[in-house]
């Protein structure tokens, strides 16, 4: 008998681990960040110049595609985050990134302006904000707790990965099969790509009887729930909406984020022209802009950690005030030294801001995430709507982007302060209270 135990203990000692299906999860999500949502927010900024030339528009005009965009994207992101929490991501993933994939495939036939706008912003736009981006990051939200900001940087690696992967594919399919044909080509891989993706992916871990970060769950919720759905389990940590929107936190990283993306969308949508306006070629452009990613690779992923461990206000402090500085050398110096200077600086910033999404998880927890995360999108895409508009009109009005970049500054620097205000907000009463009768008793 005890020979047996003995055996079988050591039969158990040298099985090697399962590995936690959470990984799993952050793979394919990565995978789709990289490719699907990559190839729209990262890398569509590289047909602006070969469709405005083509039809003939505006750089206002053109903004207004990119504006319209983000305001479907304020208006339907508290709806996406709703329905995730209330439903789960796979299905808005799936169904997302068809719509998208589909979209995509329809704009490469399109030859009028108002075909691009109500195809990029209608269809295109629709299927991001279903199922890339904020439904992704909810998603591996919700398979980690402790292990949260290795997990959430290595999928906000990965988004800056499809940026260096997918924009100098882009430049060579534009440059070899033409704009129409490369979105075309695009299309049909994201289309392809979500089907698999959706497949592996599964929305909590609770849905497959685990924890978050793979824990032991306790005896009394390990069997199986009633319904075939088992709920949620919150931790200590999590809050309600309108626990959230109580804190003066929220409100000051709602300030902090309105403020950076507004500049740093503007930038990225007009980096091309705003880069061959300093000198440079398209393909001399497309190689910083490739540079800006690789570097914001491997930054995401230890600034996420980092702000795991460390504090995220003062990182986020730091970066977005080196995003400042940038902008200002690209104002001031002349040729590539002032070019370099802005690439580096804007890697930084898109470095950081895997720790802005890792620091509201980890402040509200993980039930509320993607709800907390679209109510943020109402308000800074209204930002989003305006600054590549206003860019866009300023280099129509003046022939170049001074009094862009001038406008920018003091935003990254606001924001940086309003991040480094942002501490961690005290547990709402009622759980204070709870905690304290559980400790007494």
């Amino acid at each position: 008998m005890n020979i047996n135990i003995k055996l079988h203990d050591i039969v158990a000692a040298c099985r090697p681990a399962r590995l936690f299906y959470g990984w799993w999860i952050v793979l394919v999500s990565s995978l789709q960040g990289m490719f699907g949502n990559g190839a729209i927010s990262s890398g569509f900024p590289i047909f602006f110049e070969p469709v405005r030339r083509d039809l003939g528009i505006s750089y206002a005009s053109m903004s207004l595609v990119f504006s319209l965009a983000r305001a479907e994207g304020g208006m339907g992101g508290p709806i996406v985050g709703w329905m995730v929490d209330r439903f789960g991501s796979r299905p808005m993933i799936f169904f997302g990134g068809l719509i998208a994939g589909v979209g995509l495939i329809l704009l490469s036939r399109a030859d009028s302006y108002w075909q691009l706008v109500v195809i990029f912003v209608g269809i295109v736009s629709t299927g991001k904000t279903a199922g890339l981006g904020q439904t992704l990051m909810a998603t591996v939200n919700q398979w980690f707790i402790r292990r949260k900001a290795v997990a959430m940087s290595t999928l906000m690696t990965a988004f800056a990965g499809g940026g260096a992967i997918v924009v100098p594919l882009l430049h060579l399919g534009i440059a070899n099969l033409g704009w129409r044909d490369t979105l075309l080509c695009v299309g049909i891989f994201v289309s392809a790509l979500t089907v698999p993706v959706s497949f592996v992916l599964r929305s909590r871990p609770e849905d497959m009887g685990l924890r978050p970060d793979g824990d032991v769950a306790p005896a009394a919720q390990s069997g199986p729930q009633s319904g075939g759905q088992r709920p949620v389990l919150r931790d200590s940590t999590d809050f309600t909406v309108k626990e959230a929107l109580r804190t003066t936190t929220f409100w000051a990283m709602l300030l902090g984020v309105v403020a950076r993306v507004s500049a740093t969308n503007a930038i990225i949508i007009h980096i091309f022209p705003m880069l061959e306006g300093e000198g440079l070629t398209a393909s001399e452009a497309s190689v910083y802009v490739s540079v800006m990613f690789f570097l914001a690779i491997p930054l995401r992923f230890v600034m996420g950690v980092a702000g795991g461990m460390l504090s995220p206000r003062k990182i986020l402090f730091g970066g977005l005030n080196i995003g400042a500085l940038g902008l200002l050398a690209l104002l001031l110096l002349d040729g590539h030294a002032g070019v370099i200077l802005f690439v580096l600086a804007l890697a930084v910033v898109e470095g950081v801001s895997s720790v802005n999404w890792i620091m509201l998880g980890d402040y509200y927890g993980r039930s509320k995430f993607a709800s907390l995360m679209g109510l943020m999108s109402v308000f800074h895409n209204v930002g989003l709507f305006v600054s590549p508009i206003f860019s866009g009109w300023v280099r129509d009005t003046t022939g170049a982007y001074d009094i862009v970049l001038i406008t920018f500054i003091p935003l990254y620097v606001a924001s940086a302060i309003v991040f480094g205000l942002a501490r961690r907000p005290g547990l709402p009463a009622r759980r204070t209270a709870s905690e304290q009768a559980t400790a007494a008793g």
